[in-house]
C-alpha cells in the first residue's frame, strides 16, 4: 500500500497503526503540499455492508462537525475496492500513549486538555451526534499542546431508532459507560461518564477497572464503584476529584447535564484551589483604591470639593473602620483556637451534629447506601481525627447511611453462565467465584436449575448468588464387562456395548500370563456398576506371555450303532476356540493332542452335548 496514490492526489507514505477496522497511514496532499490522514477500510471488510455503512457514517459525521478541538475532515473516497478518507494530519501523539510514557498528568495540564475534549464534545452533542468511544487513543495532542477528539466510526446521531445497540459492545470496554455496557439507551452522558474515565487515568496513570476479561470488565462498570483517585494519587485535589466521580456516576441523571457543564465545573475546581493555595482573601482593601476627591453640589447647582477638615475626619472614620474590623476578626478568628475535629462515625446523626456543633463546627450532611451501617448512622467524616486541626466554625460534611441498598434478586432460571452473570451485574448483584453442578432431568446441559438467594428476593447490593448448573439428565447404569484376556480395540467394542469408555490412558506392563496386546487388568472390576458414559482404565501386557504347551485329550465314542460329531473346545489366554471337529462311528476311540498356552480349560461336545471337561493350570 505504501508508495499507492489515491485519487490521483494523496499518497501513502507510512503507515500510523489502525484498529479492527480500519488501518491509518500518512500521506501527503500532493495537490495542495500538505501531509493528511488517510484512514482506509481494512479488505475483509469491503464485502460487508454494514461495515462500509460505519466507515461512511465517520465521514458524515465528521463532516456535520466544524471545531478546533475535532479533528477536520477533508475528503472520502473509493478507488477500486479501497474505501478511504481524508482527514487532517496531526503533529504530536495519542494522548494514551502520552499518559503511557509519562504517568500521571499534573491537574492543570489534565484539565487543559480535558476542557477543550469537553467543548468537542458540546460541539458535536449540540449538533445531535454522540461520539461513543470517548478513549485517550481517540484524543491526539499537538506538539503545542492542543487537543483534538478523532474517530468518529462509532458515533450516532441522537434519535430514538439509534439510542440501542444490543448485538455487541463496540469500543474499548475500559470506557464503556454503565449503558452501553448494559446495552441500553446511550446518550451525551455516555461520553462524558466515558471522559470521566479517561481524566481518572491522566490523574493516576491507570484505568478505574481491570478485569480477565471484556465481561467481566464490563460488569464492573455497571455495579462497582471505582477506587478513590486521591488514594492512588494524593496530589489530585478534593474539588476535582469530585469532579470525576460525578462523570462517572453509574446514574446518567447524577452526571454533568452537558460537557459545557462539566467543563465549567473542572475550572472552578481548579480555580479554587489555585486561590486556596495562594492564601486569597476576599473582600480586603487599601485605604484609597477606591476614592477620588468628591465634588458635592450645592443648592444652587454650585459644586465644592471637600474641604481639609472633611479629609480628616474622613480619614478618621476610615482608620476606626479598620482598627474595629481588624479587632472582630482576630476576636473572632484569629485568636479562635484550632481543635481536632473528633470522630463521630458510627454514631447516630444527632449524637454526631450535637457533638460537632457543641465544638463551633457547621456540619452539612450527605447520604449512602452501606450494609454495615444502620441507616441513620455516620458512614464517614470529610475531617476526623487523623486530619489537622481546624478552627471553628469550619465545615464537617458527614455520610450518613441509608441502610443497604436492597436489590431485588433476577429469576435466573434456564440461563446459561455468562447470561445469568450479565443479569445479576444490572440488578447491582453479582456471581458467586464457582457454581455448583448436579444432573437434571428437565434442564438442558450448561444451564441454570437452580440458585440461592432465591430469585425475586431482596439482597444488599454486591450480594454473591450462587448458581447451579446442569450437566444434562442422570445417566443410566451399567455394569462393567470382564476385559481380561482381550486386545484394546476387542475392550474398546465390548466397552461401547455397555455404553462406557475406554480410558485414552492405557498402561502396559510384562506379564508372563497373558500374551502381548492383551488386557491383564482393569479398573474398575469387572461386574462393578457405574454410570452409562463412565471410563475404565485397563493394563495392556507387553509380553514376554505364557510359553505353549500341549494337552491330550481322549474320548470314547458310545457303541449305539450310530455316528457321532465330537467337538473339543479351549479356553485359554488366547481365547475360546473350537481345537477340534469331527464325525466318529459307533465305538470309536481316539486322543487328540490340544496346543494351548497357560491356564486351559478343554470342554469336550458330542453332538453338541458337553460329556467331559478338564482344567490344565498354567
Amino acid at each position: 500500500m505504501l508508495g499507492k496514490i489515491l485519487g490521483n492526489r494523496y499518497e501513502i507514505i507510512e503507515e500510523l497503526g489502525g484498529g479492527g477496522m480500519a488501518v491509518v497511514y500518512k500521506g501527503h496532499d500532493k495537490f495542495l503540499n500538505r501531509p493528511v490522514t488517510i484512514k482506509i477500510l481494512r479488505p475483509e471488510f469491503t464485502v460487508d455492508k454494514d461495515f462500509i455503512a460505519r466507515f461512511q457514517r465517520e465521514a458524515q459525521a465528521i463532516a456535520r462537525l466544524s471545531h478546533p478541538n475535532i479533528v477536520s475532515i477533508y475528503d472520502v473516497g473509493q478507488e477500486d475496492n479501497i474505501h478511504y478518507l481524508v482527514m487532517e494530519y496531526v503533529h504530536g501523539d495519542n494522548l494514551k500513549n502520552i499518559v503511557k510514557k509519562e504517568g500521571p498528568l499534573p491537574p492543570e495540564r489534565a484539565l487543559r486538555i480535558v476542557v477543550q475534549i469537553c467543548k468537542a464534545l458540546q460541539h458535536a452533542h449540540e449538533n445531535k451526534i454522540v461520539h461513543r468511544d470517548v478513549k485517550p487513543h481517540n484524543i491526539l495532542i499537538t506538539y503545542g499542546g492542543w487537543a483534538k477528539l478523532t474517530d468518529f466510526g462509532m458515533a450516532r446521531e441522537i434519535t430514538a431508532a439509534t439510542l440501542t445497540y444490543t448485538d455487541t459492545i463496540m469500543g474499548s470496554v475500559h470506557y464503556l459507560s454503565p449503558e452501553q455496557a448494559r446495552g441500553q439507551a446511550v446518550g451525551p452522558k455516555s461520553d462524558l461518564y466515558s471522559l470521566g474515565v479517561v481524566l481518572y487515568e491522566m490523574l493516576t496513570g491507570v484505568v478505574p477497572y481491570q478485569g480477565d476479561s471484556p465481561i467481566a470488565i464490563a460488569i464492573k462498570h455497571i455495579q462497582e464503584h471505582p477506587e478513590m483517585p486521591s488514594r492512588l494519587n494524593p496530589g489530585i485535589p478534593p474539588r476535582l476529584e469530585k469532579v470525576i466521580l460525578k462523570a462517572m456516576n453509574k446514574e446518567p441523571a447524577l452526571r454533568f447535564a452537558t460537557a459545557a457543564e462539566m467543563s465549567q465545573s473542572l475550572q472552578a475546581a481548579l480555580k479554587k484551589e489555585e486561590n486556596e493555595d495562594a492564601g486569597s482573601a476576599e473582600g480586603g482593601f487599601s485605604p484609597g483604591d477606591d476614592f477620588e476627591e468628591e465634588e458635592i453640589q450645592a443648592g444652587a447647582g454650585k459644586k465644592r470639593r471637600l474641604r481639609p477638615l472633611g479629609w480628616v475626619i474622613l480619614g478618621l472614620l476610615l482608620v476606626a473602620f479598620l482598627a474595629g474590623g481588624a479587632y472582630l476578626l482576630n476576636k473572632y478568628y484569629f485568636s479562635v483556637p484550632e481543635i481536632q475535629v473528633p470522630d463521630v462515625t458510627r454514631k447516630s446523626l444527632a449524637e454526631a451534629t450535637g457533638i460537632l456543633t457543641g465544638l463551633g463546627l457547621r456540619v452539612a450532611v450527605e447520604k449512602d447506601y452501606d450494609a454495615q451501617v444502620p441507616e441513620g448512622y455516620v458512614i464517614r467524616q470529610d475531617i476526623g481525627p487523623e486530619d489537622p486541626k481546624v478552627k471553628p466554625p469550619r465545615q464537617v460534611t458527614l455520610t450518613v447511611s441509608l441502610g443497604p441498598d436492597l436489590r431485588e434478586v433476577p429469576d435466573l432460571y434456564q440461563l446459561s453462565v455468562p447470561d445469568a452473570r450479565i443479569r445479576l451485574a444490572e440488578a447491582g448483584l453479582q456471581m458467586a467465584e464457582r457454581y455448583q453442578e448436579d444432573y437434571h432431568d428437565k434442564v438442558p446441559r450448561g444451564y441454570i436449575f437452580h440458585q440461592e438467594p432465591k430469585a425475586h428476593s431482596m439482597q444488599p447490593r454486591g450480594t454473591a448468588v450462587t448458581v447451579y448448573v446442569s450437566k444434562g439428565p442422570r445417566p443410566a447404569e451399567a455394569r462393567v464387562p470382564d476385559l481380561l484376556g482381550l486386545n484394546i480395540e476387542q475392550a474398546r467394542a465390548r466397552l461401547n456395548e455397555k455404553k462406557l469408555q475406554l480410558d485414552d490412558q492405557i498402561s502396559w506392563a510384562e506379564s508372563t500370563q497373558y500374551l502381548s496386546g492383551q488386557v491383564i487388568s482393569q479398573e474398575p472390576a469387572a461386574g462393578t456398576p457405574v454410570q452409562e458414559g463412565a471410563t475404565v482404565k485397563v493394563v495392556v501386557s507387553k509380553g514376554p506371555g505364557p510359553l505353549p504347551r500341549e494337552v491330550e485329550v481322549t474320548v470314547n465314542v458310545p457303541r449305539d450303532g450310530k455316528d457321532h460329531q465330537i467337538r473339543i473346545n479351549v479356553t485359554d489366554v488366547q481365547g475360546s476356540r473350537d481345537a477340534y471337529i469331527k464325525t466318529h462311528p459307533p465305538g470309536d476311540r481316539f486322543t487328540e493332542t490340544i496346543k494351548c498356552y497357560g491356564k486351559t480349560t478343554v470342554r469336550v461336545y458330542r453332538d453338541n452335548d458337553l460329556i467331559q471337561t478338564r482344567t490344565f493350570e498354567g
